[in-house]
């Protein structure tokens, strides 16, 4: 998960200084935005929508972060 904070973080930062900047630039609580780059709560298209417009990104840069990631090891 920590890998996924990260890129979700550098996309953030190419456009804000701060995640407070965005929380703002979205209308948005701090917390909402804190729970939701830190993993605690899966954001709804909508939310995903507005971050991705607001960040200049497509939906998808930003929901790669919450989708499940595929094992590595292969099973026989």
């Amino acid at each position: 998960m920590m890998a996924k904070i990260l890129g979700l973080s550098s996309i953030i930062h190419s456009k804000f200084e701060n995640e407070s900047q965005l929380a703002k630039a979205l209308g948005w609580s701090r917390q909402r935005l804190w729970k939701i780059t830190n993993g605690k709560r899966v954001p709804s298209l909508a939310e995903l929508d507005e971050m991705s417009s607001i960040l200049g990104c497509s939906i998808m840069d930003i929901a790669v972060f919450y989708l499940p990631q595929k094992s590595t090891t292969v099973d026989d």
